[in-house]
């Protein structure tokens, strides 16, 4: 099972590398999961999947201001995953200088089934003047659920035309926004 992967892209006339590593959780505590959940019980939570998405970009400066997206399918369940304390008419996971993603879903009380998330490495290109996303890179990743024990998935890159299959959702949640 692949659960690291690295990505090239390209923006802004720079090179860059996207490095994915998931991983299982095999410490809830450590992860700090009981600062969302009180009474955490970490052997429920224990085996779901740690994701963590870092950056090298040779550009410097405003050019490296970036942001993340991510889409998850959860059987015929479409959301954009947005960082509840955001704004939220902002689609952005994540967004600022070589911002690194990070996210450690664990859902043990969720029926079985697949728990899928697109992840995208976008820009606004004009930085902070639009409401213009563009896709630069991407990857999946996720979790098989049976009988609340979950199976990592393989990580595997996402063409930037794979980002046209969530535009209907992007455009849904975030009508300010305009997805290129």
């Amino acid at each position: 099972m692949q659960r690291e992967k690295s990505i090239p892209f390209e923006v802004r006339g720079q090179r860059g590398l996207i490095s994915v590593r998931v991983v299982p959780n095999d410490d809830p505590w450590a992860s700090g999961h009981q600062l969302v959940v009180p009474d955490l019980n970490a052997e429920a939570f224990r085996g779901f999947p740690v994701c963590t998405a870092s950056l090298r970009y040779h550009g410097r400066g405003i050019n490296s201001i970036m942001g993340w997206i991510q889409v998850v399918v959860r059987g015929a369940d479409v959301t954009v995953d947005r960082a509840p304390n955001l704004d939220g008419t902002d689609p952005f996971y994540a967004y600022g200088y070589l911002p690194t993603f990070f996210d450690a879903p664990a859902n043990p009380d969720h029926p079985d089934g697949t728990w899928r998330a697109d992840t995208f490495l976008v820009v606004v290109p004009d930085v902070i003047r639009s409401r213009t996303v563009v896709p630069i890179a991407g990857f999946t990743w996720g979790y098989e659920l049976r009988a609340g024990r979950p199976t990592l998935l393989d990580v595997a890159g996402r063409s930037v035309a794979d980002w046209g299959g969530h535009r209907e959702v992007l455009e849904t949640g975030h009508p300010a926004w305009s997805f290129g």
